[in-house]
């Protein structure tokens, strides 16, 4: 399988709590205790949490880790635990540079988020004030992040409430740069109807304060060119080059060159280039890791394997073996050099299997040790199934099937994209009975794919020396997977009152929620540049189809998060070449994906015909078959 950037959006940084009295008061929470009350940096904190007052309560182990958030980023420590009972005891230094410490305590099937809120401890200053980065963290900790660790609830309103009560203390603080963009991007979001009058008057006021550094210069100019005031971005871009001859400007109009590059040999110029002005460092050595696995595959584009190679190995081993699966996966898919491919995904595999059983690398600083364990299988997962698929390809199939074989297993037999390999590849090498009861099993769980249905169906034929009955034969399989699900999917139906929208569409039509009401609603918001939405296309439009004559069903395709500069001809664009009948409403302020408190995309809401949200979907799993049956099924549950 290809390795694939992470594009799913996720407003980064920390969580917060929330003081209703005074900023300055002390945290206190029902199952956690520490010591001191205050803490600061550099100093050791002693805890107590008690699972007995938590959700936590019938769980027999329960994992701790402390997230530390500092200037070089999410610090994870695992303290040494105590426990006696339900209570579990440690202690931990704080780092020098932290703002915020946050306590996260969870098991393998539950998260206890403190009601929604997170344990979350600022850093204070020696008079016991929190110190002035907590309110940058509390302002970007409801954006996505404390959802991610803890389960945290999003709130745009409190997170820009967060940065007022931070301005209080420290009045001067608004004009820093860091403090600054924090500021207007959550004005922005939070206060939506007053933005486009608030956001130009604090930019110009941000402006005349004077002594601009870089950085704020950098600010100005991105929020000039966001809300299309080409001429002034243009203005401040020629003033802080003017002031800054040297400054960071330099460097990254320097890296965004060679990252645009395409050809080999001129981009091996550029990156000589930068290297000589800008020599490796500690600090800029993942930059320049990155660089070099650039090269390595725009040298494999070019199907110079032996400059690939060269280039990959010059940088970090794991970015290597992401390369060598990502290469050799596309030239599988191509039917190119399947030989070369395999040596290149075996390379891959094996370091990574080996990492599995026996690591070598150090762990992220941001990751605990079962987090990294747990990423370190996921990808021998993914990389097993390359190489397996190229195995496959070139008819070696007791040797393609036990990886095939792996990651399937790894996903728990749930990934019907992992179990379509390892049922081609079971198919050529076991018993056709064996085979046909193990594809039977991933259809009854609803983890196949059409591709594994069809291979069901050969084998159906082999057996019975004909197709007659296969589809009633299917649909009694898929019966059990169907209702199993739409029980699950009945489990999790809330009843939370949709936010309100009024968007135009792609011929500038207004289309509105209220106008929407005794409909049930899909509201799918994605963006062109995003892969996973893209690929949930095809299914999301055979599910519409599906209901193209039920006038009580309507989907509506929220475009957000775009970043081009014409974003209607973006969409109509894309639209049309891909042929999709979508009907596309334009979130161009990116408004209404706050207003849904959605952290990644594509996100998909199920709103019923009284405008209340029934159902969220997240991500996508590769399997649209999987999609389409979900969305039928919480339509059907929705309609009710």
């Amino acid at each position: 399988m290809q390795q694939t950037p992470f594009m799913n959006k996720i407003i980064t940084l920390l969580l917060a709590v929330f003081f209703s009295a005074t900023v300055s008061s002390q945290v206190k929470f029902e199952a956690l205790q520490f010591s001191p009350q205050y803490p600061k940096a550099g100093q050791t904190i002693s805890f107590k949490y008690n699972a007995q007052l938590s959700p936590l309560i019938d769980e027999k182990n329960v994992d701790v880790a402390i997230y530390l958030f500092t200037k070089k980023g999410v610090v994870v420590v695992e303290p040494k635990i105590v426990k006696a009972g339900k209570l579990y005891s440690g202690s931990f230094k704080v780092d020098t540079s932290a703002a915020v410490v946050a306590f996260g305590f969870s098991s393998e099937k539950e998260k206890d988020a403190n009601g929604g809120k997170g344990y979350i401890v600022p850093v204070y200053t020696k008079d016991n004030k929190p110190v002035k980065e907590y309110f940058i963290a509390a302002s970007s900790l409801l954006s996505g992040y404390g959802e991610y660790l803890f389960g945290m609830e999003n709130s745009t309103a409190k997170a820009f409430s967060a940065l007022e009560d931070g301005l209080k203390i420290y009045p001067d603080a608004k004009y820093e740069p860091n403090y600054f963009g924090t500021y207007i991007r959550m004005l922005n979001s939070a206060k939506k109807n007053e933005a486009k009058e608030l956001v130009p008057q604090e930019l110009e006021a941000f402006e005349q304060k004077g002594n601009l550094t870089e950085d704020g210069y950098n600010l100005l100019i991105q929020w000039y060119n966001r809300d299309k005031r080409k001429e002034k971005a243009d203005k401040l871009t020629a003033e802080m080059k003017a002031a800054f001859p040297e400054g960071a400007w330099k460097k990254n109009e320097a890296g965004m060159a060679f990252n645009k590059e395409k050809d080999p040999a001129k981009k091996l110029e550029l990156y000589n280039a930068y290297i000589a002005k800008y020599p490796p460092t500690a600090d800029n050595m993942p930059l320049i890791n990155n660089f070099k696995s650039q090269l390595a595959n725009a040298y494999a584009k070019a199907k110079d394997y032996k400059s690939f190679y060269e280039w990959s190995k010059q940088g970090d081993k794991e970015m290597m073996a992401s390369d060598f699966n990502n290469v050799s996966w596309n030239m599988a898919e191509k039917d190119e050099d399947l030989q070369e491919a395999k040596k290149m995904s075996w390379t891959a595999t094996s370091y990574i299997k080996n990492e599995v059983q026996n690591p070598t690398a150090k762990t992220p600083q941001s990751f605990t040790k079962k987090q990294w364990k747990k990423q370190l299988k996921s990808t021998y997962t993914m990389y097993a199934d390359t190489y397996a698929y190229i195995s496959y390809k070139l008819g070696e199939y007791k040797e393609g099937l036990q990886y095939a074989k792996d990651a399937a297993a790894n996903s728990e037999f749930k990934n019907a994209e992992y179990n379509e390999r390892y049922a081609m590849l079971l198919e050529k090498v076991a018993a056709a009975a064996e085979a046909k009861k193990t594809i039977e099993q991933f259809v009854k769980d609803g983890a196949a794919s059409s591709k594994t249905k069809e291979l069901l169906k050969q084998l159906y034929i082999k057996q019975k020396n004909s197709e007659e009955g296969f589809d009633t034969y299917l649909t009694n399989l898929e019966m059990a997977a169907k209702i199993k699900k739409r029980e699950e999917l009945a489990k999790t139906m809330t009843s939370d009152a949709a936010p309100k929208f009024s968007l135009k569409d792609m011929e500038g039509n207004t289309v509105s929620l209220e106008g929407l009401k005794g409909k049930v609603v899909i509201v799918d918001f994605w963006a062109t540049w995003c892969g996973p939405c893209i690929a949930s296309m095809p299914a999301m439009k055979r599910a519409q189809e599906k209901y193209k004559d039920r006038s009580d069903v309507k989907f509506v395709f929220i475009d957000t998060w775009e970043t081009v500069d014409n974003k209607l001809q973006n969409a109509t664009d894309f639209m049309k070449k891909n042929n999709y009948p979508f009907h596309v409403l334009m979130d161009d302020d990116s408004k209404v994906v706050a207003d849904f408190k959605v952290s990644g995309i594509p996100t998909k809401f199920i709103i019923d015909k009284n405008g209340s949200i029934r159902f969220k979907s997240v991500g996508f799993g590769g399997n649209d078959d999987a999609l389409v049956d979900e969305i039928d099924s919480m339509i059907e549950l929705a309609a009710k």
